[in-house]
């Protein structure tokens, strides 16, 4: 294996001209340069990153700490972590995953591995221990951003969608069709996003003079089983409804389950509306209906948040919300009392 030392003698240059080459130090002309990474390329040389980091001292390492075990399984965490990691790796850093239980009160191990290890950066994402963390964090100094979690600080940020709009958008979707006994299947409390989604869906009903009925509300913890469970109690407790929005597509795919069980025809006797648009959201059938989110976008936002506060400490931190938007397929079916097909939204994008 080709050292520092073979490169500055095959290349005719000094041990030091080598390392300014390597470190960027921009005190080397543009044909030394050159000659210096032919030599490289020619003898398959790359330089120890341990050694970079050391000489620079700095890690280039960012660190996401997720609380949600499931988490891992869930497509839109994926396409967060994909976008982070696409973007980090540009810049020249490495990403440490972090796992664990919601309710594990284990963080401070972590966040301590994190100072020892010198990490530069710290996402967090999924349903935090407490605020306890967060006041930890901040205290650190470390460049951080939140993902939906909507918390701010000296060097802490985060990135969210519109979930009050989306969810808006997605009842007054179904409102415009008719329908007026329209359920609600929630993620689960404490979170920022089921409040925020819930909020959308009480905000759309009082705009159009329709009650809130607490019969039509229940939790489904973002999974595919506990929609399928919301949605048949939903059932027991009030058979008249015509649609049901869930605050993620996982749960509407449970819901849709459940409805199938009690049968029901999807969209004929209930549609139904999801959040997330999951790749699986336009497989199942009736293809389902959904807002949209920008995971990958998520991720990427965040990741380039905490570059640009790692590269200027004096800079404030700002806060991103994305956007979303209505992807209507099969699962609203028509207006009500129309043929099938018909009376759908002309500003929703029809997939």
């Amino acid at each position: 294996m080709a050292t520092i030392k073979d490169i500055a003698s095959k290349a005719g240059v000094s041990v030091s001209t080598v390392s300014h080459v390597l470190n960027g130090y921009g005190d080397i002309s543009a044909e030394t340069e050159k000659r210096v990474r032919a030599v490289m390329k020619e003898l398959n040389y790359h330089p120890s990153a341990l050694a970079r980091r050391l000489v620079r001292k700095r890690s280039y390492v960012l660190e996401l700490m997720l609380f949600s075990v499931e988490g891992l399984r869930h497509p839109f965490f994926y396409e967060v972590i994909c976008g982070i990691t696409a973007e980090i790796e540009k810049a020249g850093y490495d990403l440490v995953l972090s796992v664990k239980d919601t309710g594990d009160r284990r963080w401070r191990e972590s966040l301590r591995r994190c100072y020892e290890s010198k990490v530069e950066g710290l996402f967090l994402m999924g349903t935090l221990p407490g605020r306890a963390i967060l006041d930890e964090v901040a205290s650190s100094g470390i460049p951080t951003v939140l993902i939906d979690i909507p918390h701010e600080g000296p060097r802490m940020t985060y990135v969210t969608s519109d979930n009050i709009g989306g969810a808006t958008s997605a009842v007054e979707h179904l409102i415009s069709l008719g329908h007026r006994r329209i359920a609600y299947i929630d993620g689960h409390t404490p979170s920022a996003i089921s409040e925020g989604r819930f909020l959308g869906y009480k905000q759309a009903l009082a705009r159009h003079g329709l009650p809130l009925d607490p019969r039509l509300v229940a939790s489904g913890n973002f999974t595919e089983e506990g929609g399928r469970v919301a949605m048949r109690r939903i059932l027991e407790a009030s058979a008249d409804i015509t649609a049901v929005f869930a605050a993620s597509d996982l749960m509407a795919i449970g819901a849709m389950k459940a409805l199938r069980e009690a049968g029901r025809k999807i969209p004929r006797d209930v549609a139904v509306v999801g959040f997330d648009d999951i790749e699986a959201a336009s497989y199942v059938r009736p293809a389902l209906s959904t807002v949209k989110q920008q995971g990958e976008v998520m991720g990427r936002s965040a990741a380039k948040e905490v570059l640009r506060l790692i590269g200027n400490p004096a800079r404030k931190p700002k806060k991103i919300v994305l956007p979303t938007d209505l992807v209507v397929r099969e699962s609203c079916g028509a207006r009500m009392g129309s043929s099938e097909g018909g009376g759908m939204l002309a500003e929703a994008r029809v997939q």
